[in-house]
Order: C-alpha cells, then sequence, then structure tokens
C-alpha cells in the first residue's frame, strides 16, 4: 500500500487547528470507509474473508491494521493488500484479511478501525460494524448431552497387510549386521568351514574304509572288499596331497609316501587281490594304510589350522 504525504492538510491544521482539520476529515463527502464480510456464514476453523477498504483525498496517509492488532474474536490468518486506485485526487485503498473463529457464538461481529495520520497523531475512523452467522455442523435443534449415541459393536475384519518398508530395513539391516561380523571374523569362520568339512570327508572315509576291511566267510567277497579298500584309499590320499595316486604303480606310491611299513603291506595286498590268497597279514596290511591315511589326514589338517587362509 502506498503511504501519502499530505502537507496542505498539516498547514490548514496549524492555521486553523487540529478540531477544524478532522472535522473536516470525518464529515468530508470524499472519505469514506467500509468493512464487510464477503460470507454471510462460517463454521468453526472455516477461513472467512473481511474487506475493508477507505475512499479519502490523495494526500492523506491512512494505516489499516496489520498483524499486531486484536482481532477478536476472530484470529488473522493473512493479509492481501490491493493497489491504490486515484482518481481526480481521490484514492482508495483496500485490504482483505483472511480470518478464522473457533467461538460457537450465533453471531459475531467485527469493525476494523483505518488510521488517518496527523501532524501529532492518528486519526481513527471507523466503518459500520458487519456480522456472520455462525452455522452448526450438527443439524439438530436438541443439546447435544440430550443426544442418544447408536453403538455400533460389530467387529470389522482388517485384511493384513505387509510392511514392506518395515522388511527392506530389517533385511538390509541384517546383511550389514552380517558383512561387519564377516568383515571381524571371516578368516576364522571360513578356517572353521574348512575345518569342518575336512573333517567330515575323513570321518566318511573311515567309515566306509573299516567296513570294506571286515573279515568275511565268502572268499569272493573279501577279495572284492579289499581290492574296494585299497582304490578308496588311493582316492582318499589322492585329495590330501593332490597328486593322481589312482594312477600311480606301486613303486609310485612307495616313491611319494616315506613309511617301512609300506611296501610290505602293498606287497601283501597285491598278491591278496591277484592271487587270491587272504590271511590275517591282509588285515594287518590294511590297517596299515587306514593308519598311514589318518597321519596324512592330520599333518594337513594342522597345515589348514597354521594356513592364513
Amino acid at each position: 500500500m502506498k503511504l501519502l504525504s499530505s502537507p496542505n492538510i498539516y498547514r490548514y491544521a496549524k492555521q486553523f487547528g487540529m478540531i477544524w482539520a478532522l472535522f473536516l476529515a470525518h464529515t468530508s463527502a470524499w472519505t469514506q470507509v467500509k468493512g464487510k464480510f464477503i460470507e454471510d456464514s462460517i463454521g468453526i476453523g472455516i477461513p472467512v474473508k473481511y474487506v475493508l477498504s477507505f475512499k479519502h483525498p490523495e494526500k492523506f496517509d491512512v494505516f489499516f491494521p496489520d498483524s499486531t492488532y486484536n482481532f477478536a474474536p476472530f484470529e488473522l490468518v493473512k493479509r492481501e493488500y490491493t493497489p491504490t486506485v486515484t482518481q481526480k485526487g481521490i484514492s482508495l485503498d483496500s485490504v482483505i484479511y483472511t480470518l478464522i473463529s473457533f467461538e460457537v457464538k450465533p453471531v459475531q461481529k467485527l469493525q476494523l478501525p483505518v488510521y488517518i495520520r496527523t501532524t501529532s497523531d492518528c486519526t481513527k475512523v471507523m466503518p459500520l460494524e458487519d456480522s456472520v452467522y455462525f452455522q452448526s455442523m450438527i443439524p439438530t435443534k436438541a443439546p447435544i448431552d440430550t443426544l442418544r449415541l447408536k453403538m455400533d459393536s460389530q467387529p470389522i475384519h482388517l485384511t493384513q497387510q505387509a510392511n514392506y518398508p518395515l522388511t527392506i530395513m530389517v533385511f538390509m539391516g541384517l546383511g550389514a549386521f552380517g558383512m561387519i561380523i564377516f568383515w571381524l571374523f571371516g578368516k576364522p569362520i571360513k578356517r572353521q568351514i574348512k575345518l569342518f568339512q575336512f573333517r567330515r570327508r575323513f570321518d566318511e572315509y573311515q567309515r566306509v574304509f573299516q567296513r570294506l576291511s571286515k573279515d568275511t566267510n565268502e572268499l569272493n567277497r573279501r577279495l572284492e572288499n579289499v581290492e574296494k579298500a585299497l582304490v578308496l584309499w588311493k582316492k582318499y590320499i589322492e585329495r590330501l596331497e593332490e597328486k593322481p595316486f589312482t594312477t600311480f604303480t606301486t613303486k609310485e606310491i612307495l616313491d611319494n609316501i616315506k613309511d617301512a611299513r609300506l611296501p610290505e603291506a602293498l606287497r601283501e595286498i597285491d598278491a591278496t587281490i591277484y592271487g587270491g590268497n587272504f590271511s590275517k597279514k591282509t588285515v594287518s596290511s590294511l590297517a596299515i594304510l587306514q593308519e598311514l591315511a589318518e597321519g596324512l589326514y592330520r599333518e594337513h589338517r594342522q597345515d589348514l589350522i597354521d594356513s592364513p587362509v
């Protein structure tokens, strides 16, 4: 809003007195103030607009209420100023106030002033009082405390819905926790997994080898089990040593495994398989193979424990 100075009226006020200047302002045909609600009714917390306009001589300095003014029983939400319009020395200023009320009075009134600045003070000009009607949200004339409320106790079935954001957050948290654990204890965990798998393979080999080494009454069955036990032993040693023991000759096996008992044990087992001569020495020879396999298992297990993974 444009504020204008009025040196002429101040000069007249000094010459003829303040009372005469104010009388001219209030009784002049060119001075007119209006305040009016745009709506006729209002509800609790529902915005309502109030327009305040003032028609005055161009040289008047005028002021409208701002946010510091008491708008009771209303509360100010915002103000909208319109540009000053001047024609033939007469100016028109106006402000649109957006107000809300939480009162329940049937009729709510408002009268906002406009101030004219003088040399020593401000003169207040009041429009006619305007009012709005309170519109009740309960369409009944009966007092609220006499209303009978209807109770509905029927349960309503609600379909269960998955909380996808929470589920995703849980999985992300578990993943982050797992990565932290693996970063801190990854090597020991990997070592323990390898040791577990290493032990499980040895136990499986030992169980089958001992079953094949047992004495039976049938000769053909004895010879077949001895041959299977030797093949099983070679495969297990091959996996431990990472060498092709299954394709090695007896001499090549002796060159790779240094043990004084092994040559005699292998000769006895070959004699049993190819000559059909099963004796107590055969059982002892199989026991020697088992001891050698167990010794190699323990050596490689210790190497796995000492390795940095």
